[in-house]
């Protein structure tokens, strides 16, 4: 049985040519603050492709579907992808997940005491 409380999307985008470090800046400055804010959001994760300095994958972790279909159709999905469009390229492609397996390495959880 499929749990339908933990959900991802992942985006693939790529930055207009010589634009990757910018898109990386207009994302962080500019998306990723009000994002993380987002009704059922759980985590966002913005990641560069190794060796590709324009490729990027855009991983966000959610409450449930219903949350990340809200965001979706809202009014922010839009917002921000007029943010990206001076440094973004084409369409950027969407995928949809149920999280099955969700773990955390042992090195998240260590803190070293002063």
């Amino acid at each position: 049985m499929v749990d339908k409380t933990r959900y991802a999307r992942i985006i693939t985008m790529k930055a207009k040519p010589g634009k990757g470090d910018e898109f990386v800046r207009t994302f962080r400055d500019r998306v990723a603050p009000t994002g993380v804010e987002l009704e059922g959001i759980r985590r966002m994760y913005l990641l560069r492709a190794v060796g590709k300095n324009d490729e990027f994958v855009v991983v966000s972790l959610w409450d449930g579907e219903e949350a990340a279909e809200k965001y979706a159709k809202s009014g922010n999905n839009k917002r921000y992808g007029a943010i990206l469009a001076s440094v973004q390229e084409g369409k950027e492609r969407v995928r949809k997940f149920h999280v099955e397996l969700h773990s955390v390495g042992k090195t998240t959880r260590r803190r070293k005491k002063d």
